[in-house]
């Protein structure tokens, strides 16, 4: 029975998650009632309140869901390999969105999926910023700095362009293609 109950509540949870994406496609965030999502997700009020507070304590566990996701890909491919062979990590990342690409496409389309992109960024930030710094110890700080904004900026908006649909191509294209531009880029941190 409590098996049974464990689905009922991660099912509950998707409805929701999903109904909150489709409806920030539909209008602003800060429109959308409670009342929007139980009514889009097909579930009662109190199915709802049962699992969360209001819609923003609904915004907080997607970001923190992805972003748990996120640093699982982080942790299993390596910081350094990620830095040094990036192609695999971003066709890993395109792979996991392709699972549910209509979820993730209607997330892109607001600034979640945006937010914890760049929080995930963030958290890596200084090791990326040392290791730029480790390559170019005659590059001042600031240098280093402009760089990794081109880098991280460029990567992250060419992975919602491609989600979006505005970049038509596999997962593995995108990052190969992704990839050679990263690999590129450092040459500059090399020279």
């Amino acid at each position: 029975m409590a098996k049974a109950e464990y689905r009922s509540s991660i099912r509950s949870k998707n409805l929701i998650k999903k109904a909150l994406a489709k409806l920030i496609h539909e209008k602003d965030l800060s429109k959308i009632t409670v009342s929007d999502i139980i009514r889009e997700a097909d579930i009662s009020r109190g199915t709802f309140y049962a699992h969360f507070s209001d819609v923003s304590s609904v915004v907080t566990q997607i970001e923190s869901e992805e972003m748990n996701s996120l640093m699982v890909f982080v942790d299993k491919y390596g910081f350094e390999n990620i830095c040094t062979q990036p192609k695999n990590f971003i066709v890993a990342i395109c792979e996991y969105m392709m699972k549910d690409i209509e979820y993730y496409r209607m997330l892109a389309m607001s600034n979640i999926l945006n937010n914890f992109i760049w929080r995930l960024v963030n958290v890596y930030y200084e090791k990326l910023l040392e290791r730029v710094l480790t390559l170019r110890p005659e590059m001042d700080r600031n240098e280093a700095e402009v760089y990794l904004i081109y880098i991280t900026s460029g990567a992250k908006t060419t992975i919602l362009s491609w989600l979006n649909g505005e970049i038509k191509c596999a997962p593995e294209e995108i990052g190969e293609r992704l990839g050679k531009l990263i690999m590129l880029s450092q040459t500059y941190i090399e020279q």
